[in-house]
């Protein structure tokens, strides 16, 4: 009776931090693979010498996103698709990210930040959301926030 109580007690202790770690890792696994997609994007730019694009599939990052040639992410233009994004949130995402064949952004103007969190991510739980910023000269970085 008392290994079931303490085990209780440890199962009510452990379980949120568990939860914690599990909704970190998701968040910095679908960050990673945004800026995997961005520098792919901005890296096959220079490669070719001609614009690439990052579409968010529906207008939405957190629904996936495919990084393509030409205007739409279609047939033969297709450099890579992404699926979406389970259980996250995404804000500040463009219609469309180009860069140019120096690989530097060109649209939207300006540096761009896109905020990744879990869905259910409550305003003061510190460190569970990301900011990729994305600046003119194309270069990607990553940013811990609080919800």
């Amino acid at each position: 009776m008392i290994t079931l109580a303490v085990v209780a007690i440890l199962a009510t202790i452990a379980v949120p931090g568990f939860w914690n770690l599990i909704q970190n890792n998701r968040v910095t696994t679908q960050t990673n693979e945004l800026v995997s997609a961005l520098n792919l994007a901005r890296s096959e730019a220079i490669k070719r010498g001609i614009e690439v694009r990052v579409t968010p599939v529906g207008g939405d990052f957190a629904d996936g996103w495919c990084v393509h040639l030409g205007v739409a992410c279609a047939g033969n233009d297709i450099i890579r698709e992404y699926t979406e994004m389970r259980r996250m949130a995404v804000n500040g995402s463009p219609a469309t990210l180009r860069f140019d064949g120096r690989g530097e952004k060109i649209a939207p103007g300006g540096t761009l930040l896109i905020r990744i969190q879990p869905d259910d991510c409550t305003a003061g739980t510190a460190g569970r959301a990301r900011f990729v910023e994305i600046i003119n000269t194309g270069r990607v970085s990553v940013t811990r926030t609080d919800c």
